[in-house]
């Protein structure tokens, strides 16, 4: 991993947060947004076909719809190798992304045409099956992905070669219980199963923060709450049949039993004691950070465009997010969940936030119980110079 003191302008970080304020083969496959993968597309961007609004309300039990949290994982063999043909300043870029609904920062940048005015040339790519976003961030096999830092903090104390940037936006995770159960508050969950889509999430990672303040050890290894990972794409439908008393994920799947009525929104990233400004945070590759700085400045600042633009033109995003068979579902519903995010992105915000949020993270047993959280937060964060 890169020397942090040697990355371009990555200072000491400390005070406290701000006051307010995350699947290939042959023939179809379904990927986690629900869409279904046309291989005879070309590999870099296979774009899903689009479903039904039925389809994306009703589809879980069938599995035809799955999400998915930034912060699953890629395989070494998926993808082309990030820096394997070109050394020029403006070199192609890749970003992996999951095909949730909070992905629009990128999608904008990429459809409205945001990174080609910077001179970028930018490539999406969905992820596919099992995949481990941070190793082929870490690795270089790709330029850049998105998630919330807690998901992102083991693997980089791990030694992943990764720099977070810019916060892009509030919102997309949502802990969700079943509306007949009476369940009112996390203490409540002790004892209890929550579903999640792997025990490395970003989900599972943040709301084990909320488990800590009421009272519960969150590691597997306490077994004070069982943590049951289930494909995303049945999480849904494991809390309808009482399967899990809880589900822990991302939108649009922890928002499918809200929108049908029998799911109730316990927390989310948005509320409470560890409200975040930032759900979702660029990560980069450390190499693009320390090698190629005015490349991976620019690529933040267009990607923050993206973000900026989502506020006040949901309707747009919504639509182009479907039309362009990046997230799979309908505009109506994917508009509604646009609204209930913010599109503040911030490098000094995500800065001011990071420290005490691994200094709160840390006390849930899923780091080291030696990590220093300032040597972390040094270790993982750069401004690239960027000071909004």
């Amino acid at each position: 991993m890169s020397d942090p003191d040697s990355a371009p302008d990555s200072p000491s970080i400390s005070g406290p947060a701000p006051g307010t304020p995350g699947p290939a083969g042959d023939g179809p496959t379904v990927l986690p947004s629900g869409a279904v993968l046309d291989t005879s597309a070309p590999a870099e961007h296979r774009a899903p076909r689009t479903v039904s609004r039925r389809s994306f309300v009703t589809g879980i039990a069938a599995g035809a719809l799955g999400g998915l949290i930034i912060g699953g994982g890629v395989g070494a063999a998926i993808g082309r190798t990030a820096r394997g043909a070109t050394t020029a300043a403006n070199r192609p870029l890749s970003i992996i992304f999951g095909g949730d609904v909070c992905d629009a920062p990128a999608i904008v940048a990429k459809e409205k045409g945001f990174f080609a005015e910077a001179g970028l040339d930018v490539t999406l790519h969905r992820t596919v099956g099992d995949e481990d976003i941070k190793a082929a961030v870490g690795s270089g096999q790709y330029d850049a992905s998105s998630g919330i830092f807690y998901s992102w903090l083991k693997p980089i104390e791990q030694g992943q070669n990764v720099k977070f940037v810019a916060g892009l936006h509030s919102g997309c995770l949502r802990l969700i219980v079943p509306t007949s159960a009476g369940i009112t508050d996390p203490a409540q969950l002790k004892g209890r199963t929550i579903g999640i889509p792997s025990l490395a999430s970003s989900a599972t990672m943040f709301f084990s923060m909320d488990l800590l303040d009421a009272g519960i050890n969150p590691l597997p290894e306490a077994k004070q709450v069982n943590w049951k990972v289930l494909d995303s794409s049945v999480l849904a439908d494991a809390l309808k049949r009482g399967q899990v008393d809880a589900i822990a994920t991302s939108d649009p799947i922890a928002y499918l039993p809200v929108l049908d009525g029998y799911g109730t929104e316990l927390a989310s990233n948005m509320t409470g004691m560890n409200a975040q400004a930032y759900c979702c945070c660029t990560a980069l590759n450390g190499d693009l950070v320390a090698k190629e700085t005015p490349l991976a400045r620019k690529l933040i600042e267009a990607w923050a465009r993206g973000s900026r633009y989502v506020a006040g033109h949901e309707a747009e995003v919504a639509a182009l997010e479907v039309d362009k068979k990046y997230v799979a579902g309908d505009p109506a519903t994917i508009e509604a969940l646009l609204k209930t995010y913010v599109w503040e992105p911030s490098v000094t915000h995500l800065k001011a936030a990071l420290l005490p949020g691994i200094e709160k993270f840390k006390k849930t047993g899923f780091l080291d119980a030696t990590a220093d959280p300032q040597k972390l937060a040094d270790q993982a964060f750069t401004t690239l110079g960027i000071t909004w």
